[in-house]
């Protein structure tokens, strides 16, 4: 067995960063919060508003820091706490845990370091195609801080889709703090899909990164569906020799929100391709800055970086950020990005066609939002759309 000595290094890097500021988005004062530690009661018609049902094959619910169920019937997939992985298998684990995310990078990855209880460890072994989506809920019910480090890992030829629905309790002032990282293996495919509804007092900082080996495919959709007082969170991928991925993200920003969102894709392996839209709503006095980045490093790399913008009020504020870089004369990569408000013509043209004016500014956010159903899995278009309606509905 090897050595613990690398879990106490891991300590030692997150508490260098207990006190650093996130780079982006709004600071907030972690020490005003306590852990999460409350009686695990869990609401399912919430969970269910973020794709989460209990009763499935392959399934992970959290509750607080505190309560985990999970169980899987599928052939070939393994799941468990991530503290059960590193305390039964610690010579597998150090191959896995924060070695994508640095614990001291900001107060957020060191609070989640220093406190991790839970979060879950999903691995899908070689060859293993999995038709039935993994679900992972992990709610939160009580005031205080939530924070679960997740690991997924598909190997050699694997095919998975794993969603994770996140949500709290009504009016608990809390704070979720989510740890993932992502390995994809050579000729491997993982999506993964990302729901968000939280309330007007949450502080949300997701912390993600991935890596993707040869020919190897991984599809991130992200939504965050309801009011949240802050949020933000820039994942990171690192493509590998003929590698894709695809980010895709729909965020709603109300109230007085403060929102800071994006995502980085490094394309290091030869003739490796990614594709990262944006798609954000800003209503009320909310305040939505967009990122995106596309580097180039590997010979004949191709990336396409999409930042959109709406806003719904005179009083919300947008900004959108798109950068591209590259160190080699053979990437090809481009950026589009908007910010605008619905076009008056638009709609007096969808009212002469018989609709009210309330219906038709419905369908042009709808069109808005809408993310091509032919990059994801049949088996999850269904709850791609219901998501969609519920943005829809509460955007308007």
């Amino acid at each position: 067995m090897a050595s613990r000595g690398w879990l106490e290094e891991i300590k030692s890097r997150a508490r260098e960063g207990l006190f650093k500021p996130a780079p982006y988005g709004e600071d907030i004062d972690l020490t005003e919060y306590n852990e999460a530690l409350g009686r695990g009661e869990f609401d399912p018609a919430r969970a269910e508003e973020v794709g989460f049902k209990t009763g499935g094959n392959a399934y992970y619910l959290q509750v607080d820091q505190n309560y985990f169920k999970y169980a899987t019937r599928l052939s070939g997939v393994e799941i468990m706490t991530v503290r059960e992985f590193v305390e039964n298998k610690p010579d597998e684990a150090r191959d896995y845990y924060w070695r994508l995310i640095d614990p001291g990078k900001d107060k957020y990855t060191a609070t989640a370091a220093l406190l991790e209880r839970g979060g879950y460890y999903i691995r899908v072994r070689k060859n293993t195609r999995v038709e039935e989506p993994i679900l992972a809920c992990l709610f939160l019910s009580t005031s205080g801080i939530q924070a679960p480090h997740n690991i997924v890992v598909v190997e050699e030829g694997g095919e998975a889709v794993v969603m994770t629905g996140c949500t709290i309790a009504p009016e608990s002032a809390g704070v979720h703090i989510g740890i993932s990282e992502f390995y994809v293996e050579d000729r491997a495919k993982l999506t993964f899909i990302m729901v968000h509804s939280w309330s007007r007092v949450s502080h949300v900082r997701p912390r993600t990164s991935a890596v993707v080996g040869e020919e190897g495919y991984y599809l991130n959709y992200y939504a965050n569906l309801s009011r949240v007082k802050t949020l933000q969170t820039y994942p990171e991928v690192s493509l590998g020799t003929r590698a894709r991925a695809g980010l895709y993200s729909v965020v709603l920003g109300l109230g007085d929100a403060s929102i800071d969102y994006g995502g980085a894709v490094y394309l290091k392996g030869e003739a490796s391709s990614a594709e990262i839209v944006s798609k954000a709503l800003a209503r009320d006095r909310a305040r939505v800055v967009t990122r995106g980045r596309l580097h180039g490093v590997g010979r004949e790399t191709r990336g396409h970086l999409e930042c959109r913008g709406l806003m719904l009020s005179r009083e919300s504020y947008m900004l959108a950020i798109p950068e591209l870089s590259s160190e080699t004369l053979d990437a090809s990569l481009t950026h589009e990005a908007s910010i605008g408000r619905l076009a008056e013509e638009e709609i007096n043209y969808l009212v002469s066609k018989g609709f009210t004016r309330d219906e038709s500014i419905s369908l042009l956010v709808k069109g808005f939002v809408s993310v091509d159903e032919k990059l994801f899995p049949p088996r999850v278009k269904s709850v791609i759309d219901s998501v969609e309606k519920l943005i829809v509905g509460k955007a308007m």
